[in-house]
């Protein structure tokens, strides 16, 4: 069985274009990949919940009530310009970090990552 980690990113962080959700208010916001998220140093963290922008505020209400546990994460396809931090490839479970410049690898058809990690772990080339 596979272990979820739940990725939170700090107030200040410029993530990957998405809807990300606040932890304790539970508002969603897109951002756009190039505006850091809102709040001060010691502000709620926030989860991204989608790779893309969902028009219907009744979706958004929705996902908000959403435990953290229950997250499936977001998948990115290959080619994707993904925000730093180790992936793993949802066919073969190889876990790579990437920098943040770096399109993920792949064809149109290949499977696509999970984002496990905003950091690198020096040992997860023993994850495979």
């Amino acid at each position: 069985m596979t272990e979820h980690h739940v990725i939170r990113f700090a107030p200040g962080t410029v993530v990957s274009p998405g809807e990300y959700r606040n932890l304790t208010t539970g508002a969603v916001r897109y951002f756009d990949g190039q505006t850091p998220l809102p709040g001060s140093p010691n502000s709620a963290s926030w989860q991204q919940i989608s790779d893309h922008y969902h028009a219907h505020d009744d979706q958004a209400a929705s996902r908000r009530s959403m435990p953290d546990s229950a997250s499936q994460g977001v998948r990115f396809p290959p080619g994707s310009l993904v925000s730093p931090g180790e992936y793993r490839n949802c066919d073969t479970g190889v876990v790579r970090y990437f920098d943040g410049k770096t399109p993920l690898p792949g064809s149109t058809n290949a499977a696509s990552w999970q984002q496990i990690s905003d950091h690198y772990h020096a040992q997860s080339e023993s994850r495979s």
